[in-house]
């Protein structure tokens, strides 16, 4: 903002409409302000949303972590030979009820606010964005001020993305663990392991047919990696 005002408002003010009139110096000073004030009040929600979102992210990420470590070090354990006792039952089973509380009692309940919270974030940053690049295509600048609002909107397209980069990744996390369910369904061999396979079996197909464990973008769709990737790739072609 500080590089706005030494560079775009100076060549405003040294136009003589501006330097011939009272008026128009205040309405620029006026101009001058509001943009001052309107652009630092959306920093501010783009860094409590980002602050907020990567807390959150932060707590499950972990715990996910946690979780995948655990079962893939269980998993090699078995593998290499070892019998399935009572302790390893209870891994399993705790490994199991972290998940499903993580997905369907922390994050689920979650999702309709934050849904809200990020299709709005994305519906003020994407015309920004669009005004932006329409700047740069269309007007014909100077270097100073093409060079500033090429630095805008590399700061805008990182901050903005940020959020829904996290978003990805934690759906990422959440999914992760169904690339070890197979291997560990077969050691579950015995007729005492039936019930917890089966549930095992229920977790890999929710995983993998059901629906995503993510937030998601308002009404539009799962916000994963493949979710950005169309969004981004729909986002190219209609300004094309």
């Amino acid at each position: 903002m500080s590089i706005a005002c030494y560079i775009i408002f100076p060549q405003v003010y040294s136009l003589d409409l501006v330097q011939n009139s009272f008026i128009m110096k205040i309405t620029l000073l006026i101009e001058a302000t509001l943009i001052f004030h309107n652009v630092f009040a959306l920093i501010q929600c783009a860094l409590l949303l980002s602050y907020t979102i990567l807390a959150i992210y932060q707590v499950l990420h972990c715990e996910l972590a946690i979780i995948n470590k655990n079962f893939l070090k269980l998993l090699k354990k078995l593998q290499n030979g070892h019998r399935i006792n009572t302790k390893e039952l209870k891994q399993l089973k705790f490994i199991l009820n972290q998940h499903i509380t993580l997905s369907y009692y922390i994050l689920r309940p979650d999702k309709t606010t934050w849904s809200q919270a990020l299709y709005y974030y994305a519906l003020i940053s994407i015309p920004i964005n669009v005004t932006i690049m329409c700047e740069l295509i269309v007007e014909d600048l100077l270097p100073e001020t093409k060079l500033l609002i090429i630095m805008i909107a590399i700061v805008h397209g990182i901050t903005g993305s940020f959020p829904f980069l996290l978003a990805a990744n934690m759906s990422s996390d959440f999914h992760s663990i169904k690339d070890y369910l197979p291997a560990m369904q077969l050691q579950l061999k015995r007729s005492t392991h039936l019930r917890l396979k089966l549930k095992y079996d229920d977790l890999y197909e929710r995983l993998i047919t059901g629906r995503k464990i993510s937030y998601t973008f308002g009404t539009l769709g799962n916000l994963t990696f493949r979710g950005l990737f169309e969004a981004f790739l729909g986002y190219i072609i209609g300004k094309l």
